[in-house]
């Protein structure tokens, strides 16, 4: 069933969006930097309670990351439009994301299922620590945990073209 208690705290993250952007720009760091938060633990929750109550889901494991990367993408976008955060730093953001995600998406089509990894995993804590910091209006250490996450990327997207290499999934 799509709609199961994990897939709903995925999806309020969608709805939530709007609003944290409405209140970035408005710059009102405290109600942007709760809704931030509150979207944080629907994120790690989601999983959690998917597994505790064995009932994960296909459908669970393809909507949390794309809801991930559209929270991601639109809330930088927000501190585009903001000024806080330039255009180049999405780009790059962007770019990593779906490159990987094609890698993913073809991997998987040869039949190799790549998990994330360690690395991937930092790298979305520290861009959710940036995400964080900036609509609380830290921005110095919120840009600064923001090109940690972008570094972290980029070598950790390193793994995943090894893996297509070594798979020759080009063919």
């Amino acid at each position: 069933m799509i709609v199961n208690l994990a897939n709903l705290l995925t999806l309020s993250r969608l709805f939530l969006i709007p609003l944290i952007i409405l209140f970035i720009l408005r710059e009102d760091y405290i109600l942007s930097g709760v809704l931030v938060l509150i979207a944080i633990v629907t994120d790690y929750l989601d999983g959690v309670i998917a597994r505790a109550i064995n009932d994960v889901t296909k459908h669970g494991e393809l909507l949390d990351p794309a809801v991930d990367k559209i929270f991601t993408i639109s809330i930088l976008t927000a501190f585009v439009e903001k000024g806080t955060v330039n255009a180049f730093e999405v780009f790059l953001i962007v770019s990593r994301e779906m490159l990987v995600t094609w890698i993913r998406s073809v991997l998987v089509n040869k039949g190799v299922v790549v998990p994330a990894y360690f690395l991937g995993k930092l790298k979305t804590t520290f861009q959710m620590v940036a995400i964080f910091l900036l609509a609380v209006n830290m921005v110095f250490y919120g840009k600064l945990s923001l090109w940690v996450s972008i570094v972290f990327a980029y070598i950790s997207a390193v793994e995943y073209f090894l893996i297509f290499y070594r798979e020759k999934a080009w063919r």
